[in-house]
């Protein structure tokens, strides 16, 4: 696992290192309108990457504030070395998303890598730009979005007070990772999820996940509520929530979360309903970084809820092959199941600082086997 992981970094590294044009090669009169040319030029020359390095030479300042999404075609590679991109006061608009988004009707893309290199970071701005602010506003609130985009990166950075979901991919994006990401989310706005995985997504690996998030750190979520909000704002699906020839999640790897959750919700949350089905989840090390005086989590892992259903609740064979392996928390529940949850395995739970509800269940199980750990046991012994 270790040799995986050194030859995974060596794969990024290497990567980052063929992005040749950058922004400060192009003219424009703003920053967002230097990364779009430097794009069509690397798209125009073959290249098909670029790289936003620390210093912008445009303001002789260590800051990129774009006005729009930075949208990214297929076969290419965004490369963030040691910057610091930032929303510009006021912007509406997502941080990055794939250009496929920008057709009517919306189409995927393919082949998008958005790597981190150094201290890389992007920033959601330093004030709530919607009214009201967080997810109530639509998907432009989404810091990372990608939407039906098979083989995908997204790896290497930080991310900070993003106006909602820091990530999401949906609508049938495959064959990718979302790893070594770290979030810097207080709260300050409402639904600030880490990552999101929405319906018709598969084979996705989401891994070495830190920082702190204002709500869920790790999210499937399959649901086809996705209406207009008040004011006419969109749903948060640029996709749309109308059903697909394929709308199931499966086949999730979900390891090495290792978070604070500042709104004390959940660090990873099932939730499927309205025929979606969630099969072959795998989850690995979900280790709660709150300390006393921190919020507590609602609980390390949820599978299931009794809302957020439009058509019909999740039914038996709608949940199934989870198998989960160390959920460590000090959270009000260690393990959540609230909806129907077949042929599983949920092993080494355990709390710790006052966690005594280990595992709390109030829907029907078919071969489900859970294995808790007793308190203390996993704690220090005393010298």
């Amino acid at each position: 696992m270790k040799t995986l992981g050194i030859l995974a970094a060596a794969a990024v590294a290497a990567c980052a290192a063929r992005a040749a044009v950058t922004p400060n090669d192009v003219a424009g009169a703003t920053d967002s309108d230097r990364i779009e040319a430097a794009i069509a030029r690397s798209v125009e020359t073959g290249a098909r990457s670029i790289e936003i390095p620390r210093r912008n030479a445009s303001t002789g300042k260590d800051l990129w504030l774009i006005e729009r999404a930075i949208l990214l075609p297929s076969d290419f590679t965004l490369v963030l070395r040691d910057c610091l991109v930032r929303l510009a006061p006021g912007t509406r608009d997502n941080l990055i998303r794939n250009a496929g988004t920008t057709n009517a009707p919306v189409r995927g893309d393919r082949n998008i890598r958005i790597l981190g290199a150094g201290s890389a970071v992007l920033s959601g701005g330093l004030e709530a730009h919607f009214d009201p602010p967080g997810d109530r506003s639509g998907w432009r609130t989404i810091g990372v979005l990608l939407c039906g985009v098979e083989h995908f990166t997204v790896e290497g950075f930080a991310m900070e007070e993003t106006q909602a979901w820091a990530v999401s991919v949906e609508n049938g994006c495959a064959h990718g990772r979302i790893a070594n990401l770290e979030f810097r989310n207080t709260n300050k706005y409402p639904n600030q999820d880490g990552v999101d995985v929405r319906k018709g997504c598969h084979h996705i690996t989401i891994e070495n996940i830190t920082g702190v998030t204002g709500d869920d750190a790790v999210a499937l979520t399959g649901l086809r509520r996705d209406t207009p909000r008040p004011g006419g704002a969109p749903g948060m699906q640029v996709g749309g929530s109308a059903p697909r020839a394929d709308d199931d999640i499966h086949d999730i790897t979900i390891r090495n979360v290792h978070v604070r959750i500042a709104g004390g919700h959940h660090i990873v949350r099932l939730l499927n309903h309205d025929g979606i089905r969630l099969y072959n989840v795998f989850i690995r090390d979900v280790l709660d970084a709150s300390g006393p005086g921190d919020a507590r989590v609602a609980a390390g892992l949820k599978i299931g809820d009794t809302r957020y259903w439009s058509m019909s609740q999740s039914r038996p064979g709608d949940t199934f092959n989870v198998f989960a392996d160390t959920i460590l928390t000090r959270g009000r529940t260690a393990v959540k199941i609230q909806g129907p949850l077949g042929n599983s395995v949920l092993r080494n739970i355990a709390g710790y600082d006052g966690c005594t509800n280990l595992v709390e269940q109030t829907a029907p199980l078919d071969n489900v086997r859970i294995e808790t750990v007793p308190l203390g046991s996993m704690l220090p012994a005393k010298p």
